[in-house]
């Protein structure tokens, strides 16, 4: 049983975030806390296709979803539950900066212990894992292009934190990334 405990996976659309996230949840008893959970609500009232841009104004209510998630794990979730969060960040960009540093507050504030995952792979791969039908479904992003510009413009967020982790999953299975995962959360 893992206690106060928060894992942060952060990469790129169609690195396995959730697909690992639930294999870790199916070897623990942590709680999911996928951007989707804050997206969502917003995402499934608009035109969400998973290739049309999004009207910029819908950050702003998600980012009020996101800060009531937090609080709510940070002021009123038991203190020996443990959670696991995903999300695509990209290093350089202000607000993904901002909404990492609130995951590694709430940490801080519940006395987690806190590991981020950086995600990383290969472009090709990301551009065939992207296209699926229940990314569609979940409001999530199916243009291979997009993802493929994204990748040669940008890279993923690399936390300034002692116990980052930064793991290539191109050719890993989500049982063998989870693996790694908890291992390395034993030795902190």
């Amino acid at each position: 049983m893992i206690n106060n405990t928060i894992i942060y996976l952060i990469g790129f659309a169609g690195t396995g975030k959730l697909t690992i996230a639930k294999e870790i949840i199916a070897q623990t008893n942590m709680k999911l806390v996928s951007n989707h959970l804050s997206n969502n609500p917003v995402l499934s009232l608009i035109h969400a296709d998973g290739k049309t841009p999004l009207p910029s104004e819908v950050w702003k209510n998600i980012a009020i979803i996101r800060d009531v998630v937090f609080d709510t794990i940070t002021n009123i979730s038991p203190a020996d539950y443990s959670f696991i969060f995903t999300n695509e960040l990209i290093e350089g960009n202000e607000t993904d900066m901002l909404i990492y540093r609130k995951v590694e507050n709430v940490a801080a504030k519940r006395g987690s212990k806190y590991l981020p995952v950086r995600l990383i792979c290969e472009v090709d791969e990301l551009c065939k894992r992207v296209i699926s039908d229940e990314r569609k479904i979940n409001h999530k992003m199916i243009d291979a292009d997009a993802v493929r510009q994204q990748f040669i413009k940008s890279k993923v967020l690399t936390p300034e934190h002692q116990n980052t982790l930064t793991l290539d999953v191109t050719h890993l299975t989500a049982k063998q990334a989870s693996d790694i995962i908890l291992k390395k959360l034993n030795e902190l």
